[in-house]
């Protein structure tokens, strides 16, 4: 059994002063519970504080993007270069292991501290399908970076 740290790190597009357990679309049972998921380290996270974008953004838009828990592989969607997202600190004290490397909070979580991440400083860490470069082009142009 892993020792449970101190703080744990959760990634979301969004602003919030209390996380609030919410239903996850994950690939299997322990990725699909009602909670707030976290994990070890800020890297293991940044992929989902990354703002990815539903193309066309509207209710019938499409995301599709697949991370390793560092590099970003967007199939289709777009990202915005200078967006933003956020990272959280949290306490662990509620948060039980629910796979090799997440934990799971299932009842709200006010944040230690909340970091503000840039997309252009883990812009090398995307990497666009073609259909991804030619939407992501269509919307910001140039996709370097």
């Amino acid at each position: 059994m892993k020792e449970k740290p101190k703080v744990l790190y959760h990634g979301s597009q969004y602003l919030f002063d209390i996380l609030m357990p919410r239903q996850a679309n994950g690939q299997c049972e322990a990725e699909a519970q009602v909670g707030i998921y976290a994990a070890t380290t800020m890297e293991e996270v940044i992929p989902f504080a990354l703002p990815f974008r539903f193309y066309p953004d509207c209710p019938e838009g499409k995301l599709s993007f697949d991370s390793d828990g560092i590099i970003s592989y967007l199939r289709y969607g777009a990202i915005n270069p200078n967006g933003k997202g956020y990272v959280y600190v949290l306490p662990s004290d509620s948060f039980e292991l629910v796979d090799e490397w997440e934990w799971l909070s299932r009842t709200p979580v006010k944040p230690i501290k909340v970091i503000e991440i840039a997309v252009k400083d883990y812009w090398h860490t995307i990497s666009f399908s073609e259909e991804a470069t030619r939407i992501q082009r269509e919307l910001y142009g140039d996709i370097s970076g």
